[in-house]
């Protein structure tokens, strides 16, 4: 559905990460076999109020990726439904090897909650940036992948992940972003169509929609119509909505903040070249890491990840599909 109530110009800004821990005070008061565990990031991951108010079914095991996966997998074996949560940068980063043997090997359900996500950490720079997680976790056989747009999905997405029967990464951010999306459902495996259009098809997920919404706008000024898909769930992808609106455009152009090679727009990259191949262009970072940064907005400008280097792009395309 188009999203009319958007406002551009003033948006409200939630972060993502208040609502993770919303939703997950929520869920605790409705299922006891919920717990929730974290790697000395509590009041980081927003995890406090669950802390608090279920104090027995929350674990606090250090600066320990590693444990903190296994002993996860441990109370999955038990048949709680355990959300593991830390920096993405650090999980998946930092245990990789027993998210794939304990958690993905076995097929057991275990929720990874990435925070603090692609370049939603500009203050503290690389180390916390992780812009190669998608690709890592898209990877693991019997791994769902997650990445909700603004506040209101995250609640959704949240309830859709417990009831889930497989693992799940969810990636979330940290910094304040635009609310869009209208409080609804959120069903694994489907993506939004949030703009429709002729000329071009603009797929992001996270934080970032807000700005290809925005570069959706201004293009309408220059004659180019965008249609504009939230592809909230990386895997397993929503096959058909992408071909229907591959069909209709003739061109795609993604924008993620995350490495080119792996992720979002390699996920799409796949559908299409197996489908219906058309035109495409991938918009993320080009073989490079994150940086510190003094704000969000600055951060996303210098990896041309704002709404005018997406629409500088989207003109580009329009030019090359023009005159080709």
């Amino acid at each position: 559905m188009p999203v009319p109530n958007f406002q551009y110009k003033k948006p409200e800004k939630k972060a993502i990460r208040d609502a993770f821990g919303k939703a997950m005070l929520e869920l605790g008061e409705k299922h006891e076999d919920v717990v929730v565990l974290t790697d000395d990031l509590c009041s980081s991951t927003r995890l406090d109020a669950f802390k608090d108010s279920f104090p027995d079914r929350f674990f606090q095991v250090g600066v320990a990726e590693q444990n903190l996966v296994g002993i996860a997998t441990g109370l999955a074996m038990t048949g709680k439904i355990p959300f593991a949560a830390s920096f993405a940068s650090f999980c998946p980063g930092r245990c990789l090897d027993q998210i794939r043997m304990q958690i993905c090997l076995n097929k057991l359900k275990v929720v990874i909650v990435g925070s603090h996500a692609g370049l939603s950490h500009p203050k503290d720079g690389v180390s916390v940036q992780a812009t190669e997680d998608i690709a890592i976790m898209r990877s693991m056989p019997h791994m769902v992948v997650v990445v909700p747009a603004d506040y209101n999905q995250t609640i959704a997405a949240v309830q859709a992940i417990y009831a889930c029967k497989q693992a799940v990464y969810i990636r979330i951010a940290r910094e304040p972003t635009a609310v869009f999306s209208k409080k609804s459902i959120f069903k694994i495996g489907q993506a939004q169509l949030l703009k429709t259009g002729g000329n071009l098809t603009l797929i992001s997920a996270g934080p970032l929609l807000a700005e290809v919404l925005q570069a959706a706008q201004k293009a309408e000024s220059f004659g180019i119509s965008c249609e504009v898909i939230n592809l909230s769930t990386i895997k397993p992808i929503d096959s058909k909505t992408i071909i229907r609106s591959a069909k209709k455009t003739k061109a795609i152009l993604t924008i993620e903040d995350h490495q080119q090679q792996g992720g979002l727009g390699s996920a799409v990259a796949e559908v299409i070249v197996k489908n219906y191949p058309v035109k495409m262009q991938i918009m993320g970072l080009n073989n490079e890491f994150g940086r510190t940064s003094k704000d969000y907005q600055s951060l996303i400008k210098y990896y041309h990840l704002d709404s005018d280097s997406i629409l500088s792009e989207i003109k580009k395309i329009k030019a090359v599909k023009k005159y080709s």
